[in-house]
């Protein structure tokens, strides 16, 4: 019998349906990979990964794929209001207390759910009082920081005013609920997934409290995820750039309730090109970064650029979301959000990729990000 955490967790899992493309059958047994849009009707809109879209009835897909779908949303989430133009933030400061409670603890089911303002939290094991502080200001503060972003990302899909997050005790039952294997969090449209080994805290007689020598870099990427559009993980956009936005806020430093963006790219080079030190993560991948061409980069499939080269993957699209948000045009962040505006009215693939090129060549763009950081001592070698 199955209990009551991993019930939540199977219900959330067919409300909230992958973000990223996956293998879908039809009746005759035929499989295709595509990523789920929408509902229209008795149709299912999918995307493929080249960016083309396509219909097809739901009755004509294989009943475990039907089921899915029926029971997807069907109401989109509420767009963000914009906050294009407003100048970047300094500073985040939370201003204040945050309350978390307690809504229920069942060590029977192994289902322990816990609240904050914004967020719900549900776990298969009980989690202490300064864990739940801990995390309840994280939380709180990270979603504040998304909407004070001039990229009007909006505050994620909500499910009863509150916005969801599963912790697992072990990594063992995160990857039986459907954690990726080999990762560390994952998001599904709308929902955050995390083992707790991942976000520092440890086990001892009273639940799982906080482990002071470890960072939240993994919680805080994820939960950016869970705030950013869905319109942003469009092809041309998912992966070096929802991987580097969410790279971005994570590695902010980040202290009790306050975040200190650091403009001028010197905690993104150090994240990039060392390993980091005192318990910081870091990509390590030096002062000399051979690239993709920009045009491969930008277009690569998801599977591609979380595949065996994720590491440098990720640090080179940090960069590139670095650079167009403070570097090119002054920091003025003129092609950026005029990308993120497309992306908003449907543009994807090489399309929504136009209003980074300003007019000019990806050849030229290339020269531009790589004069931009050789300034700051990183040399970016683009198709070598």
């Amino acid at each position: 019998m199955i209990n009551g955490f991993y019930q939540t967790v199977f219900l959330l899992s067919l409300l909230a349906l992958p973000a990223a493309a996956r293998t879908w059958t039809n009746a005759q047994g035929r499989t295709f990979e595509a990523e789920f849009s929408r509902l229209d009707g008795a149709n299912a809109i999918f995307t493929l990964p080249g960016g083309r879209a396509f219909s097809t009835a739901i009755a004509e897909l294989a009943p475990g794929d039907q089921l899915l779908l029926r029971m997807a949303p069907r109401v989109a989430a509420p767009a963000a209001a914009s906050t294009f133009g407003r100048a970047w933030p300094r500073e985040i400061r939370l201003g204040g207390p945050v309350a978390c409670k307690v809504i229920s603890e069942d060590p029977k089911t192994h289902r322990y759910i816990y609240e904050s303002p914004g967020y719900r939290f549900t776990c298969d094991a009980r989690v202490t009082d300064d864990a739940l502080r801990n995390f309840s200001v994280m939380f709180e503060t990270t979603r504040k920081y998304a909407l004070a972003l001039p990229l009007s990302l909006g505050g994620g899909r909500e499910r009863q005013g509150k916005l969801d997050i599963l912790l697992f005790g072990s990594m063992q039952g995160y990857l039986q609920a459907g954690g990726m294997p080999g990762s560390a969090g994952c998001y599904t449209r709308g929902v955050v997934m995390v083992p707790m080994e991942s976000l520092g805290l440890k086990e001892g007689s009273t639940g799982f409290s906080l482990d002071v020598r470890r960072k939240n870099n993994v919680l805080i990427h994820e939960l950016v995820h869970q705030l950013t559009p869905d319109v942003y993980f469009a092809p041309g956009s998912m992966g070096w750039f929802s991987e580097g936005l969410a790279e971005y806020m994570a590695i902010t430093p980040y202290n009790w309730g306050y975040f200190q963006p650091d403009i001028f790219g010197n905690v993104v080079k150090t994240y990039v090109t060392t390993r980091g030190s005192a318990g910081e993560p870091g990509r390590a991948l030096g002062l000399a970064v051979p690239v993709p061409r920009l045009k491969e980069f930008l277009l690569m499939p998801y599977g591609e650029f979380s595949g065996a080269k994720a590491n440098a993957n990720y640090g080179i699209g940090l960069l590139l979301t670095h650079y167009f948000l403070h570097m090119e045009g002054g920091g003025k962040a003129f092609r950026i959000t005029a990308f993120l505006k497309g992306l908003q009215a449907g543009h994807s693939g090489e399309t929504a990729l136009a209003p980074l090129l300003g007019g000019g060549s990806f050849e030229k763009l290339e020269g531009e990000i790589a004069a931009a950081w050789a300034k700051q001592g990183v040399t970016l070698r683009f198709g070598g």
